[in-house]
């Protein structure tokens, strides 16, 4: 099966095969029988404010990892991640996968709002879940990647939730979208770019950033990162980057599978980095 895997992670690199097609194969060989997963607790009311938490084999009190799935912000669900779920909670750290609103049942900032309710949740209520509330990392890819950094960058978000940038640990963004013009539909039509785009909202105190692009990316270009960490660092945020050769934009997410992890450098550097945060 590795290897099988292994020819397809290739040929959707060159083709960009279908990315629904590739998670659910990634997912049906996803292993999760003798993990505890915690699924669809509410955050919210809205039936997509859920989240599932996976919890590590070992007891104790673990660090955390907050997952934001991508889709131009209008398709995935939790579920289809299962494979990062399982991925970090066998790396010992309580992996939170989050549902948020999508567009056209809503648009720019909802989706937004309901990744800071999620963290929210995460630090209220991670310790019940074998969770360190005081070691919270947020990760996203894509549009989830907006979300992550958007939700850190720019204070108001949070604030609203009663939370600050440096209440969590470190942000890792996989193939994130910093700067683009505003979608149709999803952004207002009035939406000004450096109002809505993380690389325009950096201020003050954050905690450090981790930018991970796919060299092969033709739907995020990779200059998305470096303007971020460009911003991040004029701000005196600690920032690291990577670009990984060779892959496209769902394909470095798919390097997260953990029996064919080892095969890449990511999942081991989002490790690495968040090791250094503790």
């Amino acid at each position: 099966m590795i290897l099988f895997f292994m020819v397809l992670l290739c040929t959707t690199a060159q083709a960009q095969t279908s990315s629904q097609m590739l998670i659910d194969f990634i997912n049906t060989f996803t292993i999760t029988r003798d993990l505890t997963i915690q699924r669809d607790l509410p955050y919210g009311e809205n039936p997509r404010q859920k989240l599932d938490v996976y919890l590590p084999r070992h007891k104790g009190s673990h660090p955390v990892l907050v997952f934001v799935h991508g889709g131009t912000w209008q398709k995935y669900k939790k579920e289809d991640f299962k494979f990062i779920g399982e991925s970090f909670a066998r790396a010992d750290y309580v992996t939170v996968v989050i549902n948020y609103r999508l567009y056209p049942e809503v648009q720019y900032p909802a989706f937004l709002q309901d990744t800071a309710k999620a963290l929210r949740w995460v630090r209220d209520h991670v310790r019940e879940h074998s969770g360190d509330p005081d070691r919270i990392f947020v990760m996203g890819h894509s549009a989830g990647g907006y979300n992550a950094a958007m939700t850190l960058t720019d204070p108001g978000f949070l604030q609203a939730e009663g939370l600050k940038a440096t209440d969590f640990k470190g942000m890792i963004g996989i193939a994130g979208i910093y700067d683009i013009p505003p979608l149709d539909g999803v952004f207002p039509e009035d939406a000004s770019r450096k109002e809505v785009m993380p690389v325009y909202r950096v201020s003050g105190p954050l905690p450090p950033f981790l930018l991970i692009s796919a060299g092969n990316d033709d739907l995020v270009m990779p200059e998305n990162a470096t303007r971020l960490a460009r911003a991040l660092q004029d701000n005196g945020t600690p920032v690291e980057t990577a670009t990984i050769p060779g892959l496209g934009h769902t394909d470095i997410l798919a390097t997260l599978v953990r029996r064919i992890a080892g095969n890449f450098q990511v999942r081991e550097q989002i490790l690495e980095f968040m090791e250094k945060q503790q």
